[in-house]
């Protein structure tokens, strides 16, 4: 009885195209049919036009169905932008550049390539993560932290003097509120 538990649990693991409810594609190849570099192109242009819903929907088919992976996490960091920026959606944008920092995918781009490099992606991400907590949401302890995750990670980044910037506005803030404390 054992056995046909577990072969049939293989079989259903093999034959289901979505094992587990995984629905982002891991087939991290180039072979799809369609083009979705052009739709990601076609995608910005939506943006400067102000057609973001449509963008949107774009960004969102290509993280959904296409295998190329730089493409993807690229999808992905312009949706954490368009949701801060265009429809102030806070916590979607996070849940965009959270993608990117949880995942340890590298790829290499074409010397031609338009795309960012997976490495400023995440550099970028972890920087609009704590931009996000302290200016929009106000959410001073977890701004710290990302800005200072980000200094450990990124001490040579072009970035560097606005998250220590950010980083003093935040620590001032702390210590002026436990000060607020201490005299109550």
């Amino acid at each position: 009885m054992k056995k046909i538990f577990l072969y049939t649990f293989f079989l259903s693991i093999v034959l289901s195209k979505s094992p587990f409810g995984l629905y982002q594609n891991n087939s991290w190849n180039k072979s799809n049919n369609y083009d979705y570099e052009s739709l990601y192109y076609e995608s910005l242009d939506l943006i400067e036009k102000d057609e973001v819903a449509k963008s949107i929907k774009i960004l969102i088919d290509i993280t959904k169905k296409s295998k190329d992976k730089v493409l993807i996490l690229n999808s992905y960091y312009d949706l954490g932008q368009i949701y801060l920026a265009r429809s102030s959606d806070y916590d979607k944008s996070i849940e965009y550049f959270q993608f990117i920092l949880n995942n340890s995918f590298s790829y290499k781009l074409d010397s031609n390539s338009k795309m960012k490099s997976f490495s400023d992606l995440k550099e970028k991400s972890l920087f609009m993560v704590g931009y996000i907590y302290h200016n929009h949401i106000g959410n001073l302890t977890q701004a710290q932290k990302y800005y200072t995750l980000f200094l450990n990670k990124y001490p040579n980044s072009e970035l560097v003097s606005s998250v220590s910037y950010e980083l003093n506005i935040i620590i001032e803030s702390i210590d002026n509120f436990n000060k607020q404390i201490n005299n109550n």
